[in-house]
């Protein structure tokens, strides 16, 4: 089994920031509906567009783009020009569901090619771009059977949970009432990875150890001090 190295330049944005723009989207639309009587179509073209924004600003303040970034904001700009041209906000829902299928098929190409893409987001989140550190994990990695079956569990575990929740986003955007399912798409994939996430934390524990393990063999052991030598002074 390969794994790729776990560093980046531009390490991924920390998951917090994918929640603030779950409810970002949804709070404007919301809001916009409600407090304001906004048509659906342009309360859900502002909150998508908000987010764009959102995601432009944080590339720009870390001098980087994250690669998953910039596919959200293909993805976002598509919804809006697909639902400017339709004229219905079914369409925005639709294509940022799409996300899902295209996660299915980039886990899907990973296993094949035995580059586990969940995996290694895992191990990106952890390491942070510091190159070194991650060279040394990904040495360790390599030989440690226990982190070899760690590591090939935790894909196919997303992979399942990835399809179920697109195709119950994909029936919420067609069967749901507009105001419900803006809602539900959103919520859909946080609900799904709630028991996901910790049984792949608890799945990655023996990689994670593995990072620790590094952290101690890169401790510079300290060496005593020679003694200077006492000048003497020429008589």
């Amino acid at each position: 089994m390969t794994v790729p190295l776990a560093d980046t330049e531009s390490p991924p944005a920390p998951p917090v920031a994918l929640l603030v723009d779950v409810g970002l989207q949804v709070g404007v639309y919301l809001a916009l509906r409600y407090l304001f009587g906004v048509g659906q179509l342009i309360a859900l073209v502002t909150g998508t567009t908000l987010v764009a924004v959102r995601i432009l600003v944080r590339s720009s303040v870390r001098r980087a783009a994250d690669p998953l970034e910039l596919f959200t904001l293909v993805l976002l700009a598509s919804s809006i020009t697909a639902a400017a041209i339709s004229g219905s906000p079914r369409v925005i829902l639709l294509v940022e569901t799409g996300i899902g299928g295209l996660m299915a098929a980039a886990i899907c190409a990973g296993l094949v090619l035995r580059r586990p893409a969940v995996a290694t987001l895992m191990m990106r989140l952890a390491v942070r771009g510091d190159a070194a550190r991650a060279q040394r994990w990904n040495r360790r990695v390599r030989t440690e059977r226990r982190c070899v079956r760690a590591i090939g569990a935790v894909d196919p575990l997303w992979l399942v949970a990835v399809v179920l929740s697109t195709a119950a986003s994909i029936t919420a955007a067609l069967s749901m009432p507009i105001d419900y399912a803006v809602v539900a798409c959103q919520l859909i994939p946080l609900l799904v990875a709630v028991p996901v996430l910790p049984l792949t934390l608890l799945l990655l524990r023996p990689v994670r150890a593995s990072l620790a393990a590094v952290d101690d063999d890169a401790v510079v052991p300290r060496t005593e001090l020679r003694p200077t030598a006492e000048r003497t002074s020429p008589t």
